[in-house]
């Protein structure tokens, strides 16, 4: 820096001259010294041949601070001039990319111009105030940092706020492929002797599922098979009791349980004091994800002068509703910007953004109905009772709240000045509402007997757990029993 030496009789004008002279001096010398050579004119659009930073959408630039190279375009709006002096550019409002940064301040003196959609603020030069950066707008985008004040002297930009988290998908319960059923399960084997004779069981019906099939994979079938058969069986002298119907398979892949088997049917020619027993009923399947229980198989007939009719199966259990999604982060707030060595307050960093509320879990499978109780013949018939109805599914777990957006941090002052303020932290979304339960399945049908106990209602959906989780749903009713045999 060069100071005139004037005499008593130079003019106060001349003077200043000098000294602003001097100074404009030294200030060239240095901004030269901070300049870099690059002078480049920046991307034109967002997209990935033109510019890797962008991200979808062409909003999100806030992670990117520009640097402090002042770019000079023919084609460019009016800026600092030369480089050298005045205020950077305000981003447009329909800005991408790129383009959403605030421009640089002028080398040597000038303010840097604020961001838009989620852009950083511009850096001023030797001497002024950096940029604010701009609040995010796309969800779970994070706010654009503040630029950073003069070199020597000047406040640094304020952080913009993250935006909202996305917020968690409502559960939809999923569609079986088609309405294929899984293989039966095997019948019992029949018998008839002389003696107190019982049958075989009827075997479970296959789950449903994905199958493997030779070089195909694979096969899709939702619905559980059905149960197999109990075994029909004739005692000529003695006791006879028919054979269990097999359990239904479980459904898979969204389809509904397999239906019980029927329980095998009895007979004894007896007169005196040998009993007729009809198989039980096998019990539905429970439903897939949000999916209907299999009906309970119905028990068998029992024929002879003493009589006992199967009873019927109980219905499976309704599926337990799918889940609802996760609530998204929300976005972190920007940074603030550096003040200037010598002087000048950091800027404010923003604050976080809202986590995202957590979705709605579906609704539970209806319970399957009972089977029908089995008849007894003769006079000494003892009526069956029907199956009980199944319990309704329990509704889905609600989703957890997204995490609020992380505080932006505070820019340090200079010198002679002061830190910002770090910004908040987002707060926490809500969790999803849990799913509702579904009804429970009806008692077994006939026209006497005792009646089939009702199912019970399906059991609410737990809270979302995030910071915030929602009431799990509401269960459903369980069904009505049916009337025995």
């Amino acid at each position: 820096m060069v100071i005139a030496t004037t005499s008593a009789s130079a003019s106060p004008v001349v003077t200043r001259l000098l000294i602003v002279t001097g100074l404009s001096g030294a200030a060239v010398g240095a901004g030269v010294l901070f300049a870099t050579t690059a002078l480049a004119a920046p991307p034109r659009d967002c997209s990935p041949a033109a510019d890797s930073d962008c991200v979808a959408g062409g909003l999100t630039y806030g992670d990117h601070a520009p640097s402090r190279t002042t770019v000079v375009s023919s084609g460019a709006p009016a800026g600092p001039f030369l480089g050298l002096f005045g205020d950077g550019l305000d981003a447009a409002a329909d800005c991408v990319g790129r383009a959403c940064n605030g421009g640089n301040g002028g080398l040597l003196w000038g303010n840097g111009g604020n961001g838009a959609n989620g852009g950083s603020g511009g850096h001023a030069g030797l001497i002024g105030n950096g940029g604010n950066g701009s609040d995010a707008v796309a969800l779970g985008q994070a706010g654009g940092n503040g630029g950073d004040g003069g070199v020597i002297f000047g406040n640094g930009g304020n952080g913009g706020r993250g935006q909202t988290g996305l917020a968690g998908q409502n559960a939809v319960n999923p569609e079986p492929p088609n309405t294929t059923r899984a293989q039966t399960g095997s019948n019992g084997t029949s018998v008839a002797d002389y003696g107190n004779q019982s049958g075989d069981p009827g075997g479970t019906g296959q789950a449903g599922g994905a199958y493997p099939f030779g070089t195909i994979c694979c096969i899709e079938i939702p619905g559980g098979g059905t149960g197999g058969t109990g075994a029909w069986v004739t005692s000529f002298d003695g006791n006879a009791t028919g054979g269990r119907g097999g359990d239904g398979g479980a459904g898979g892949l969204g389809g509904p349980g397999g239906n019980g088997g029927a329980g095998g049917s009895a007979f004894t020619f007896s007169r005196t004091d040998g009993v007729a027993t009809g198989g039980a009923g096998g019990d539905g399947g429970t439903g897939s994800t949000g999916a209907t229980g299999g009906r309970g198989g119905n028990g068998g007939i029992a024929w002879g002068a003493n009589s006992v009719g199967g009873s019927g199966g109980n219905g499976g259990d309704g599926g337990v509703g799918a889940n609802g999604g996760t609530g998204g982060d929300g976005g972190s707030g920007g940074r603030g910007g550096r003040a200037g060595l010598f002087g000048g307050q950091g800027g404010n960093g923003g604050d976080g953004g809202t986590g995202g509320n957590g979705g709605s879990g579906a609704i539970g499978g209806t319970g399957g109905g009972g089977g029908t109780g089995g008849a007894g013949t003769g006079k000494g018939a003892v009526a069956a009772s029907g199956g009980d109805g199944g319990d309704g599914g329990r509704g889905g777990d609600g989703g957890n709240g997204g995490n609020g957006g992380k505080a932006g941090a505070a820019g340090s002052g200079g010198l002679f000045g002061s830190s910002g303020v770090r910004g908040t932290t987002g707060g926490a979304g809500q969790g999803g509402g849990g799913g509702t339960g579904a009804a429970g399945g009806s008692g077994g049908e006939s026209s006497a007997g005792t009646a089939g106990g009702g199912g019970q209602s399906g059991q609410a959906g737990k809270a979302g757990s995030g910071q915030f989780g929602g009431s799990g749903g509401s269960g459903g009713s369980g069904g009505d029993g049916g009337p025995g045999a």
